[in-house]
């Protein structure tokens, strides 16, 4: 399940943007430990959340999101659960909650393109605060106002989203915060799976327990 389909960063307090970069150099775990799938979330790494490998076809690809605003194109794949940029690899997990169903994408960056990524996603949630319309894998749908969240600490850059999406007349709010590491940049998109109340958020378990596994 993606965002659309149905994103207040938990876990710390700090701006919405809080994008002041520290060295690119900084190694991040998933480098070190062989790779990404050591890095990403498992059964019980997130208290009161299952984890589990989308099926094949089931986790959306940058191809399967369009836009009638390029500008917007870093703003639809996060909400839509998918990684901005060129990574160079990438691993998929879904963390599902009793009333909460959160995609997790960690991706690999060459070079300085991580920081670039996280650069670029600012920008477009400044030029498309207003909303914009997305397709997402065939399915149109509006995004409405897109406003800066509270991102969470212990990440090099972290930042955090939240806005309602409206497919076929039904509105529900995503709410997605991404956050660098070194070369990797996870992104965490949340739905809920019933009605949210006004206080939704990407859930601080999942964000902090991604966090440490990047430790």
């Amino acid at each position: 399940m993606s965002a659309c389909d149905v994103a207040s960063g938990g876990g710390g307090s700090g701006d919405g943007l809080n994008l002041k970069a520290a060295p690119q150099a900084s190694a991040s775990a998933a480098a070190g430990a062989g790779g990404l799938s050591k890095a990403a979330l498992e059964g019980g790494n997130a208290k009161g959340f299952s984890v589990a490998v989308p099926a094949v076809g089931d986790a959306v690809g940058q191809e399967d999101v369009r836009v009638t605003e390029n500008a917007c194109m870093p703003v639809a794949y996060v909400l839509s659960g998918t990684a901005v940029g060129s990574p160079a690899s990438t691993v998929v997990r879904e963390a599902s909650g009793e009333d909460t169903v959160v995609t997790v994408v960690l991706a690999e960056y060459d070079g300085e393109r991580a920081q670039r990524v996280m650069d670029d996603l600012s920008t477009a949630v400044g030029e498309c605060s207003g909303g914009f319309a997305v397709t997402v894998d065939g399915d149109e749908r509006t995004v409405g106002k897109v406003a800066p969240e509270i991102a969470p600490q212990g990440a090099d850059q972290a930042m955090a989203l939240g806005a309602v999406v409206e497919s076929g007349g039904v509105k529900a709010p995503v709410k997605v915060v991404v956050f660098r590491k070194g070369a990797t940049v996870g992104y965490l998109s949340a739905v809920p799976t019933g009605r949210a109340d006004k206080d939704f958020a990407v859930p601080s378990a999942v964000v902090d327990a991604q966090l440490a596994k990047l430790s």
